[in-house]
């Protein structure tokens, strides 16, 4: 059953900016494991700006208080995208990620 949903999408020109302006920025947002997955991706922005967008609609659809890096997006064996809420790993979240023209957009479903 559906419980909420929460979409989101991030400029990703916009977001390489900051990240290159406040490098602090990168371990405040995303966790240890992310930060690695992004530095073996073919394009490390990409990745961030999947990322951060995910988290924003995970954000919108999840009515609880957290941070940023208490939500870790990995991978599957298959490659999809593998999202979980560290504090909360009992939330089922399911995750559609994707990049075009500029831009990154996420949306996310939580089931109960």
């Amino acid at each position: 059953m559906i419980n909420d949903i929460g979409t989101d999408i991030v400029n990703i020109e916009k977001l390489d900016n900051i990240i290159k302006s406040k490098p602090s920025f990168v371990k405040k947002v995303y966790t240890k494991n992310e930060i690695n997955l992004a530095k073996n991706s073919k394009n490390p922005t990409f990745f961030y700006a999947t990322r951060f967008a995910a988290k924003e609609a995970i954000f919108k659809a999840f009515d609880k208080d957290i941070e940023f890096n208490d939500i870790e997006i990995l991978k599957n064996a298959d490659g999809k995208p593998c999202p979980k809420i560290l504090s909360h790993p009992e939330i089922n979240i399911k995750l559609s990620l994707s990049y075009d023209a500029g831009y990154a957009i996420a949306f996310c479903i939580i089931l109960s």
